[in-house]
């Protein structure tokens, strides 16, 4: 490490690719300290996050007008745009690793390892396992080698994941309430071709009996009517499109046995059958076959 004035330390920066962005978040620079006893940093402001890991020592950390106590293993938070101020106890001085990223998925993670701006600390989360991991990062941005930047975002992802994991098992992250109700429609928007309201009310938990009629009281339809919606709205854009798809790869593509049961389903909800939407319209070249 280089002597500075106030302490020894490494850093490196890291310009992000175009691919790191597109992503959810994305490093900026990654080093490590050992803090001499005049060791003060701030008051000040970033316009990044950046993730102190204590390794040894005792400090303070200062930051939305909170005093936090730091000692080894604590994580603190710096955030965009607050002023923040942290010092080392000069008779124990602190050796820290530190990890400054941004990108549109930073407050979310942070918020799942325990951490937001009103909290942004963590008490005694930094284990051997959690060491290894910033080693891997840190040798990894050391040569900061942009064709192998995939392994730099799956990195970040697994050092996030153990923090989580860490949180979970510590008790440190708050649980959103579940809006089940919101999760069933998700699920059945994404994979309505495949699926039965069996299979919605297995995946979120619920036996059927209680989750049709709360359904139905929240969204205003049952269950089997929401995904014959879904079923039928697709059905008509592939009537409608400009590929030429045939009214039997339709109904199979929608997750039907056969064309009879689909041209019942297709006429029950638009009052009319698709082949004979097609002859009165004109509308779009799916063979009747």
């Amino acid at each position: 490490m280089k002597e500075f004035s106030h302490e020894y330390a490494e850093q490196w920066f890291h310009n992000p690719t175009t691919l790191e962005k597109q992503g959810g978040i994305w490093p900026i620079k990654i080093g490590h300290n050992r803090a001499k006893p005049n060791y003060k940093m701030g008051p000040r402001t970033i316009s990044f996050f950046s993730l102190h890991f204590v390794l040894d020592g005792e400090g303070t950390f200062i930051q939305n007008d909170s005093s936090i106590k730091l000692e080894k293993g604590d994580i603190f938070c710096l955030f965009p745009n607050l002023t923040h101020q942290y010092f080392t106890n000069p008779t124990n001085t602190l050796k820290m690793f530190w990890l400054a990223f941004d990108g549109k998925q930073a407050v979310t993670l942070l918020n799942r390892i325990g951490i937001t701006n009103y909290s942004p600390y963590v008490k005694k989360c930094v284990t051997l396992e959690l060491k290894a991991l910033l080693d891997e990062l840190m040798i990894h941005f050391k040569e900061d080698a942009e064709d192998n930047e995939i392994f730099g975002i799956i990195t970040l992802y697994k050092l996030f994941d153990y923090l989580t994991a860490q949180a979970k098992k510590n008790n440190l992250a708050p649980t959103p309430p579940i809006n089940w109700i919101q999760k069933s429609k998700e699920y059945m928007d994404m994979h309505y071709e495949d699926i039965t309201i069996q299979d919605v009310a297995k995946y979120i938990g619920i036996h059927r009996s209680h989750f049709t009629p709360s359904f139905t009281n929240e969204v205003g339809v049952t269950p089997y009517k929401y995904l014959v919606s879904l079923k039928m709205k697709r059905a008509m854009e592939l009537l409608e499109s400009e590929e030429d798809h045939t009214v039997t790869e339709i109904a199979l593509s929608l997750g039907y046995s056969d064309l009879f049961s689909f041209s019942r389903a297709f006429k029950n909800y638009y009052g009319v059958s698709p082949k004979q939407l097609l002859r009165d319209t004109g509308s779009g070249p799916a063979s009747l076959d």
